[in-house]
């Protein structure tokens, strides 16, 4: 019977021992998911931007539309970042420029988007016209940078 239950308890020992990994590893993959959303989520409004760089740059010919909509997916990502940003993502072994004072500063850095929101809406609204565009980049793209030269490692 001694040796049944040393088995017993050594059987689960080693079970307890081989989900705990597993366990690890969740975590690991759920942060890794979470970080890459974001970087998903920041691409976007980085292509975007270039895009509309492009269009004002007159290397490339887009329709108002276009424009307009590539502002707009700008002001959706803004609207949809702080979520993706909330979790601390402490156990992502992905390589991500956010840096620890995202969440250590949260109340500041989350309340950077609605800013971010309401200047591509800006370029939304004058989409076409390169004038008020060019001025309007120029707000969105200070607001992007204000927040990078912050929260992004080099």
């Amino acid at each position: 019977m001694k040796h049944l239950v040393t088995a017993g308890l050594f059987g689960a020992m080693i079970a307890a021992g081989s989900i705990m990994p597993i366990n690890a590893n969740a975590d690991e993959m759920m942060d890794n998911d979470a970080v890459q959303n974001r970087q998903m989520l920041m691409d976007g409004i980085g292509g975007a931007m270039g895009t509309l760089g492009c269009y004002l740059k007159g290397q490339c010919d887009l329709p108002d539309p276009v424009l307009r909509n590539l502002a707009n997916g700008i002001a959706f990502a803004a609207a949809s970042a702080p979520a993706a940003f909330e979790p601390q993502t402490t156990g992502a072994t992905v390589k991500t420029t956010a840096t620890e004072k995202v969440w250590t500063d949260w109340d500041d850095f989350s309340g950077r988007f609605p800013e971010l929101r309401e200047a591509a809406l800006a370029v939304a609204a004058v989409a076409g016209d390169k004038s008020a565009m060019g001025a309007a980049m120029g707000d969105l793209g200070k607001t992007c940078k204000g927040c990078h030269d912050t929260y992004r490692s080099k």
